[in-house]
C-alpha cells in the first residue's frame, strides 16, 4: 500500500461522508432488524451472519445501536491507502454505542458508551478496472461469481450489475467502545447530590454525638427510648445543615466529577495503548514480507488477521470453518466470546522457510464473555498463529465467500465447500489465503 492521503474533516456533502453515514444506518439495522447491509462485502456479512448464527444458538439477542456525541457534530475523518487495484479508505468518527442483549426477552446487559465506528471502505482506483475473474458475490443472491460474471449478469438470478453498483463496499467494521462517556455534564448533579448528601450525613451525625457526649441524660433516654426531646437549637442546626450541605455539595462535587474523568480518560487511554510493544516486531515482519511479495502491506495484514480473528471467535463451531486448520480443541474461554472490541494487535514471533510464512500474533481486546447464562466484560489477549504458502504475489481481491478455482476457473463458495464443485479438485487455501493454524487466550 502507499501514496496515503488525511481528510482530518470531511465535509457533510463529501460522497465518503455520505456513505459513511448509510453504512452505518444499515448495520444499525442489521442488529435491530436484522436487514443485510447493503455496502457489506460478502465477507462482512459472513462475518455478521457467524455471530448472528451463534447468538441464537445460545439463546440470546443483541441489539447495537449508533448515535451522536455531544462533542462531535457529524464529521467524519479518512484516511486513503492504495494498491495496484483499489484505493482503500478508513473512515470512521465518534459515536454513542449503545449495546443490549437479551436472554429470552429478558435484559442481561446494557451498556451505553461513547465509542467509534470505523470501516475500510475499498474502491477501484482511478482508470484501474480491477480483472474480470475477481472473485466476487451477487449483491442480490449472494451466489458465488466473478466481477466479469456479475457485469454481464449472474448465471443464479440473472441480474447484472455496473461497477459503480459493484463498488465501493465495506471490507471491514471496527466498533471500538471507550467506556462510560466522557465529562458527560448530566453527571454532575449526581456527584453534587452524593456530596451534599455525604456532608449532611456527616454533620447531622457529628452534632449528635456531640450532644450525646456532652448531654449524658439526653443519651440515656434516647437508649431507653423514654421522653427524648429535641432542643431548639439542634432543630436550628439541622435546618442550617441544608443549605450548608448543598453549598459544599456543589463546592466538592464539580471537582469530584473533574478528577473522575480525568482519571477515566488516563484508564481509557491505557487501554488503547495496550501491545504498543509488539510495534517493532510487527514492523520488522511487514518489511520482510515486503521484501518478497512487493503486495504486502500492514494495512492489508492488520485488516486481514483481524477479520480471520472475527471468525474463530463467532463462529458456533470455529473448526468447521475451511480457514481453520487447528489441531487442538479451541479453548472453552475462546468459545464464550459473542462480542469484541478491537484494541490493538502486533507479531510476537515469525518465521519464513522453503516459501511457507508462519506468523503470530497477539490480539488485545475488551471481550463479552457469554457464561453461565451472564455476560461478562473482560480485558483480553488472543494468541493466534497463521501460515500461509507466498510463493506467489497476494491476492488483494480475494473474498473467502467467493473464490475462483485455480484448476478450472469456476467460483464457488470457499466458506462451506472445500473441493470446487466444477471439477472436484481441492481448492489450495494456503497459496491464496493465510489459514488459522491455532488460538489461545
Amino acid at each position: 500500500m502507499h501514496n496515503f492521503e488525511l481528510n482530518a474533516n470531511l465535509p457533510k456533502n463529501h460522497d465518503l461522508n455520505k456513505k459513511y453515514n448509510r453504512f452505518a444506518k444499515q448495520l444499525s439495522e442489521w442488529y435491530n432488524s436484522g436487514k443485510v447491509p447493503e455496502l457489506a462485502s460478502q465477507d462482512t456479512r459472513f462475518m455478521l451472519e457467524l455471530q448472528k448464527q451463534k447468538l441464537k444458538k445460545l439463546g440470546i439477542d443483541m441489539q447495537i445501536k449508533f448515535g451522536k456525541t455531544e462533542q462531535n457534530e457529524g464529521n467524519v475523518g479518512a484516511l486513503s491507502f492504495e494498491d495496484s487495484v483499489f484505493v482503500n479508505t478508513i473512515i470512521g468518527t465518534s459515536k454513542k454505542v449503545t449495546t443490549t442483549i437479551r436472554n429470552s426477552g429478558n435484559e442481561i446487559y446494557c451498556s451505553s458508551e461513547e465509542g467509534n465506528l470505523s470501516v475500510v471502505l475499498q474502491n477501484p482506483k482511478t482508470g484501474c478496472v480491477p480483472p474480470a475473474d475477481t472473485p466476487l458475490c451477487c449483491p442480490n443472491c449472494g451466489a458465488p461469481s466473478t466481477l466479469g460474471g456479475l457485469e454481464d449478469g449472474c448465471e443464479f438470478c440473472d441480474t447484472k450489475f455496473l461497477m459503480d453498483e459493484l463498488y465501493p463496499k465495506v471490507m471491514h467494521i471496527f466498533i471500538e467502545k471507550y467506556g462510560k462517556l466522557l465529562y458527560d455534564k448530566k453527571q454532575i448533579k449526581k456527584y453534587i447530590l452524593f456530596c451534599s448528601i455525604g456532608f449532611f450525613v456527616l454533620y447531622i451525625g457529628l452534632h449528635i454525638l456531640k450532644s450525646f457526649i456532652i448531654n449524658t441524660e439526653a443519651f440515656r433516654q434516647f437508649m431507653e427510648a423514654k421522653d427524648f426531646t429535641v432542643d431548639k437549637d439542634s432543630i436550628v442546626t439541622y435546618l442550617y445543615a441544608v443549605p450548608a450541605s448543598a453549598f459544599m455539595g456543589v463546592f466538592f462535587g464539580i471537582p469530584a466529577w473533574f478528577i473522575a474523568n480525568i482519571i477515566e480518560s488516563v484508564r481509557q487511554l491505557a487501554n488503547v495503548g495496550r501491545g504498543g510493544s509488539t510495534m517493532p516486531k510487527t514492523l520488522i515482519f511487514c518489511n520482510k514480507m515486503h521484501t518478497l511479495d512487493p503486495t504486502f502491506s500492514i494495512e492489508y495484514f492488520r485488516d486481514k488477521s483481524t477479520s480471520l480473528l472475527k471468525f474463530m471467535l463467532y463462529s458456533s463451531d470455529p473448526q468447521e470453518l475451511n480457514i481453520c486448520q487447528c489441531k487442538k480443541p479451541i479453548p472453552k474461554k475462546i468459545r464464550e466470546i459473542i462480542d469484541i472490541t478491537y484494541r490493538n494487535s502486533g507479531v510476537t514471533k515469525y518465521s519464513i522457510k522453503n516459501g511457507v510464512c508462519n506468523v503470530s500474533l497477539t490480539f488485545y481486546t475488551d471481550s463479552l464473555h457469554y457464561r453461565n447464562g451472564r455476560i461478562i466484560r473482560s480485558s483480553d489477549k488472543i494468541h493466534m498463529s497463521m501460515r500461509k504458502v507466498i510463493k506467489k504475489p497476494t491476492d488483494l481481491g480475494f473474498s473467502f465467500k467467493a473464490v475462483t478455482c485455480p484448476s478450472c476457473g469456476g467460483s464457488f463458495d470457499a466458506a462451506n465447500v472445500r473441493n470446487c464443485p466444477y471439477c472436484g479438485n481441492d481448492y489450495p487455501f494456503e497459496e491464496n489465503e493465510w489459514v488459522v493454524t491455532d488460538i489461545s487466550i
